[in-house]
């Protein structure tokens, strides 16, 4: 009786399902990346800011100004935008797990040579991906801490125990 199963089917089943994996979280964690590390930088530079003048800019900008001016406000900006940064977290545990997928499978001699360059392009530019948002959530949990900082050097220590 023949085998349903052989390993050059289940071979192609683990690629498939790696790809899939990689087709569906890596989109999500490079726009999601992308537009947040936007975001901070616009923060950064309306924080440096030290005035604005009213009439100049649109109603929108001097809001955002006045929000991150104020420690306990841009604490609360970073702190939303960490945890829209954590939700991430399952998409790069998808791009992890099918970088793993992939390295496994290259062992296995079912790829081909140039097929084989293509996968491992692939395994690169999703670590990189995923190393790239790894990045941008220290790099808020970085301005997070400073934004603290700040808040325990102005003294009000109330404010500091409720985020600290």
């Amino acid at each position: 009786m023949p085998s349903l199963i052989t390993s050059d089917l289940l071979f192609n089943a683990l690629v498939i399902v790696a790809l899939l994996l990689i087709i569906l979280s890596t989109p999500t964690i490079i726009l999601a990346v992308r537009a947040s590390s936007k975001l901070l930088g616009r923060y950064r530079i309306l924080r440096s800011v030290n005035e604005l003048d009213e009439k100049t800019v649109s109603k929108q900008t001097l809001e955002e100004w006045n929000s991150v001016k104020s420690p306990l406000s841009y604490t609360a900006l970073l702190s939303d935008e960490i945890e829209r940064l954590g939700a991430l977290r399952q998409a790069m545990l998808h791009s992890e797990i099918a970088i793993v997928m992939l390295i496994v499978l290259a062992f296995y001699p079912g790829f081909e040579a140039d097929v084989l360059i293509g996968v491992i392009a692939v395994v690169v530019i999703v670590a990189l991906v995923v190393l790239y948002g790894i990045l941008n959530l220290k790099r808020y949990i970085r301005e997070y801490v400073d934004a603290l900082a700040e808040i325990n050097v102005n003294g009000d220590e109330a404010v500091a125990r409720i985020y600290g």
